[in-house]
């Protein structure tokens, strides 16, 4: 299933839901980022920051297939993450590699990388990175989580439970105190959005029907994601188109993603239909620049990919 966004989704709208599903306190509020570091021109998909400066950083890598790197990588990103905010270094952190259904390890792959065991440490020996099952966390929390409810359809077996139970999920988001509408909206639309992806045979407008919702897709907040899907879909392609058009350099190839991912669905629509009367990285570089917010006192864009 594609559930990385969906979690991701899930953590930025509501950030309690991570420490809610782990069982840890929360001891300030957080606000969830999508950071990429300008050395490698990677993105950390997940890190929730604390409001508090003396509270710990979470790094966050949802897995739902098998991967030998993926504790290297997440490394790697921490490491990064402080190597570009000196002022951070020697603030508590943790991370945490949820894997959404992972396989046993084949024998051949154990002495390479065990998927549920590798951990580093601090100096005083305490664990800084996790690796858990989302089932075995599910099994974990009260029948009145509102993880629980938003996250059942990971843990229910067929349409029938569906069927039965998608109402008082809904109603229990609902019921949740402190939420906003659109905060709501969006935790529901997350649920469904998983049973959609699980129960291929459970459409959308079925869900609609049977919830008695206002359909999403007239809600502001569906306007938003499916915007930020499209211009998402969009970047891909053009990077494909731009791989095979130009044969740039990787570095170069990530440079021009992160500022392909600055322009508007529009914009990125009338490069779709422009490339391929940018004969130079040039033409394509002025192009891109000349519909991205001018930056005060900042080099441009042109002569940093040019560099």
């Amino acid at each position: 299933m594609k559930t990385d966004p969906l979690f991701y989704e899930l953590f930025q709208t509501a950030p309690q839901i991570y420490f809610e599903l782990l069982q840890i306190p929360q001891p300030c509020p957080y606000r969830f980022e999508s950071i990429t570091v300008k050395a490698t021109e990677k993105r950390i998909d997940g890190v929730l920051e604390p409001t508090e400066p003396d509270q710990p950083i979470h790094f966050i890598e949802i897995q739902a297939s098998p991967d030998k790197e993926i504790y290297w990588r997440i490394s790697r990103e921490v490491a990064t993450y402080f190597e570009q905010r000196p002022e951070l270094r020697g603030r508590a952190w943790q991370a945490v590699v949820i894997w959404l259904g992972k396989p046993e390890p084949k024998k051949d792959e154990e002495a390479d990388a065990d998927f549920g065991t590798v951990l580093l440490y601090d100096r005083k020996n305490k664990q800084r990175l996790y690796s858990v099952d989302i089932i075995d966390l599910l099994g974990k929390l009260p029948e009145n989580s509102l993880a629980l409810n938003i996250l059942k359809p990971l843990i229910v077996d067929n349409e029938h439970q569906v069927r039965q139970n998608i109402s008082n999920w809904v109603e229990q988001i609902h019921t949740t105190p402190g939420m906003s509408p659109d905060v709501e909206q969006r935790l529901v639309m997350v649920m469904t959005q998983l049973i959609e992806e699980k129960f291929k045979t459970l459409s959308y407008e079925e869900l609609i029907m049977m919830l008695q919702l206002t359909p999403f897709e007239e809600t502001l907040t569906f306007k938003k994601t499916y915007q930020r899907k499209l211009q998402e879909e969009f970047a891909e392609k053009l990077i494909k188109m731009i791989k095979r058009k130009f044969k740039f350099a990787e570095s170069t190839i990530a440079k021009i993603d992160t500022r392909l991912r600055q322009l508007t669905l529009k914009d990125l629509e009338n490069l779709f239909e422009a490339i391929f009367d940018l004969p130079t990285l040039r033409d394509l570089n002025a192009w891109i620049d000349s519909r991205l917010p001018a930056q005060p006192n900042e080099p441009s864009q042109l002569a940093n990919l040019q560099n």
